[in-house]
């Protein structure tokens, strides 16, 4: 319900639905027109879901929003009139740079002339900030009917548009000035720059987060993080235990990285028709712990990693820090047991029988050989005289295949070499030679491929008269 003064304007994006021939389109916001000849209007609530119960409520997708909201509106008392001006003119001007400012950036609430602070800013001050910059600030908002809220959810309606370009933006709209919803706002000085909108479900001890952003120039800052911590103390107050929220595929990892898994360990009794579900994004959850302050988790790690050292260092020396070895400034030799520091250690001579000497393993030695193929397969295709073999025959020359039983070519051994049947050397250069004898039995010896044959031949041995690796 809009509580507020009658005379406070209260500007609401086109897409809402203004207008200023008909005024407000009761199918985008839920609002009903009290009559044609006035701009009086009731404030209604639209529910979006039907349920059992009536504490639940479920989120709808985009495309079914607008007929949910016209199935049925609650109106408001009647002391909660407002008037609403579409006319831009009669605004005051704080309002109009705020449904103006899609750069994010929202003027001081404070020094608005209205001078009265928010009610939500009076019951949640500001989240803590031990872990956060001095520049950023954390503001809880939701649509009381005070000016300075409205400022600060229309300046996060913005955010929330931009950086999420494929949500209409009158599903936006209706959500972060829903009163069932609440929003956390991310502000670096007096500018609103990101934010979580949510919806709490205290009864059952969880919120769904709906909208989660930082403008993009604020991103890549750790930003996001800092925003998802100081969320999670803020709702402790609350009774709220977990997090839910259907995340797309592009969310998926920020959503992860904030404590955020796919298996959903809440039982399902206490959220299932609470949330609808959604085509395309993960339903993603969040266990809140009590015995961790999240504002303060950086500097939680850091004491538990000083403890440990310090436990390290009560039972080892591995802290101390030896001086440089000078005895072979003389040139003369040095026992391992007269080093500084190596008995401290828990070193003794039985240990260098033990250590097993350095063996050129089977695979090693497979992996080096592997190499060698490849180096010698590719100058071997680079060469004059491999044309002629670089491609199986042609299946059309049948004699070929009747006279030749086993048929090999470079592209061939290439593949074997990939798939790494060659595991001896000897493999290798059998498949080679071959290559070479087949062109040789068949073709006549004043032939251009018997010539192409030797030439090849004589260069592969070249390749591999240096390798005692290979040739042994």
């Amino acid at each position: 319900r809009l509580e507020m003064d009658a005379r406070v304007a209260i500007p609401l994006p086109s897409s809402c639905g203004i207008s200023s021939q008909s005024g407000i389109n009761s199918r985008c916001v839920g609002v009903k027109r009290k009559s044609s000849s006035t701009n009086l209007v009731k404030a209604g609530s639209a529910k979006r879901h039907k349920m059992d119960k009536g504490a639940r409520s479920n989120l709808s997708t985009p495309s079914h929003l607008s007929n949910a909201s016209a199935t049925s509106t609650t109106s408001a008392p009647r002391n909660a009139r407002v008037s609403l001006i579409s006319d831009r003119r009669k605004l005051p001007s704080d309002l109009k740079n705020a449904s103006k400012a899609h750069n994010g950036s929202s003027p001081n609430p404070s020094s608005s002339s209205s001078g009265m602070k928010s009610e939500s800013q009076a019951k949640h001050p500001p989240s803590g900030r031990d872990d956060l910059d001095d520049e950023i600030s954390f503001r809880p908002v939701y649509n009381d009917g005070q000016r300075s809220s409205m400022i600060d959810l229309i300046c996060l309606k913005n955010i929330f548009a931009i950086q999420l370009p494929k949500m209409p933006r009158s599903y936006i709209v209706r959500l972060v000035l829903d009163r069932k919803h609440r929003s956390l706002c991310l502000c670096k000085g007096s500018r609103i720059i990101g934010g979580i909108c949510f919806r709490p479900f205290h009864s059952q001890g969880f919120a769904e987060i709906v909208f989660c952003a930082v403008t993009s120039s604020e991103q890549v800052r750790g930003y996001g993080s800092k925003l998802m911590n100081a969320f999670k103390e803020h709702v402790k107050p609350m009774g709220i235990e977990y997090f839910l929220t259907y995340a797309d595929n592009f969310a998926i990892g920020y959503f992860k990285k904030q404590g955020f898994t796919k298996k959903v360990t809440m039982p399902a009794e206490r959220w299932t028709g609470y949330i609808k579900d959604y085509d395309g994004g993960t339903l993603m959850e969040c266990k809140i712990s009590s015995l961790v302050c999240y504002t303060k988790i950086r500097k939680m790690i850091q004491l538990q990693r000083d403890c440990v050292l310090e436990k390290v260092k009560q039972i080892s020396s591995s802290h101390v820090v030896y001086p440089g070895l000078t005895a072979f400034k003389n040139a003369s030799t040095l026992q391992v047991k007269d080093i500084a520091g190596v008995q401290e250690a828990g070193w003794n001579e039985s240990m260098v029988n033990s250590v097993a000497p350095c063996r050129d393993t089977r695979s090693r030695r497979l992996r080096r050989l592997q190499a060698k193929f490849g180096v010698i397969l590719h100058k071997l295709f680079k060469h004059e005289s491999s044309w002629p073999f670089r491609e199986p025959v042609d299946k059309s020359y049948t004699n070929y295949y009747e006279t030749i039983g086993n048929p090999m070519d470079l592209s061939t051994m290439e593949e074997r070499l990939n798939t790494f049947q060659y595991r001896e050397r000897s493999l290798f250069i059998a498949d080679f030679y071959l290559i070479t004898n087949n062109c040789r039995r068949f073709n006549p010896a004043n032939s251009q491929y018997y010539r192409c044959a030797n030439r090849l031949e004589q260069e592969f041995e070249n390749l591999i008269k240096d390798d005692p690796e290979i040739v042994s």
